[in-house]
């Protein structure tokens, strides 16, 4: 990881062609976009907003003629502008200037709420959509066996409710794992140790975790008995409390000898039985807003 985030930053020729090489992968294999982002963060990190707009410009412009030469259409250029890089770039300048790692994460969560306000205005009702969408994999687990006609709708109508919050809380922690990629791989080339130990403090306002509370309870109620919205928006702000809860984990860990066997175990844990480690995480972040485990453990060890 040194080698490509030092490759970054010798020149936005060399930046944009990292920009746009992971980007145009993530089309077969999603997750290489969080690279993409975080090459071009690293540059807003370190350079600021005028190196970063060579490279963006540069970067979306090879883009394009990739897409051109592949697909016959450019217009796909302009989603990994959108969606890839300004979100993160606008984080990045957030970060370098505040210095804020945990006011940095919390202004992610104006663009997990875009992500719910473009859901609405492009396909009306989200639900709906997705119900459509899903329709057609639904039929194939009743051809398969899977599931019977009753099972197939029941799993359909919770998953096409569902799916406005997952996309969004996906989106979410895309876009400020992207940002942490960057924090460290400018950590590693400037400031060695200085990312682990800038997450391993992040906490996040008690308005966090009010509004994580909120969400939490809201999902004990019967979907119907609410605005679907509200379920969408409180997927955003468990997102947040999701990596505050890994935060918690890191900051343990760190105080802690021997403990990083743990650590291991946690991400084992998260791999495998994911939806329930997700709600273990969290709960921990959401606690530790009004607990503070770090500092009362740290407390107890120096006592």
């Amino acid at each position: 990881m040194k080698a490509v985030a030092s490759f970054v930053m010798r020149g936005p020729a060399r930046s944009a062609m990292v920009a746009t090489v992971l980007a145009v992968l993530s089309i077969i294999i999603p997750f290489i976009g969080v690279f993409s982002s975080a090459s071009v963060a690293l540059v807003t990190l370190r350079l600021g907003g005028l190196a970063t707009a060579k490279v963006l410009l540069l970067a979306t412009f090879a883009c394009a003629l990739l897409m051109t030469l592949i697909f016959g259409n450019p217009l796909a250029a302009l989603g990994f502008l959108l969606v890839l890089w300004i979100p993160v770039v606008l984080l990045g300048l957030l970060l370098r200037n505040t210095r804020s790692l945990a006011l940095t994460t919390q202004a992610g969560l104006i663009f997990g709420l875009l992500a719910i306000l473009v859901q609405y205005i492009s396909m009306g009702d989200p639900a709906t959509f997705w119900r459509e969408y899903l329709e057609p994999m639904s039929q194939r687990f009743i051809e398969a066996g899977l599931f019977d006609q009753a099972q197939s709708v029941e799993v359909l109508d919770q998953l096409s409710s569902m799916m406005c919050g997952l996309v969004s809380f996906g989106f979410l922690l895309q876009m400020l794992l992207s940002l942490y990629v960057a924090r460290w791989w400018q950590a590693i080339l400037y400031n060695p140790g200085g990312f682990a130990e800038e997450y391993q403090q992040m906490r996040l306002h008690r308005f966090v975790g009010v509004a994580g509370a909120a969400a939490l309870l809201l999902g004990l109620l019967p979907e119907q008995s609410y605005p679907a919205i509200l379920g969408c928006l409180g997927a955003v702000v468990l997102g947040l409390l999701f990596l505050q809860g890994m935060a918690v984990i890191h900051g343990l860990v760190k105080l802690i000898k021997s403990a990083q066997l743990w650590l291991v175990v946690t991400y084992l844990m998260l791999i495998v039985f994911l939806p329930q480690m997700v709600l273990v995480m969290i709960s921990i972040g959401l606690l530790d807003i009004w607990i503070d485990f770090r500092a009362r453990f740290k407390t107890q060890n120096s006592g």
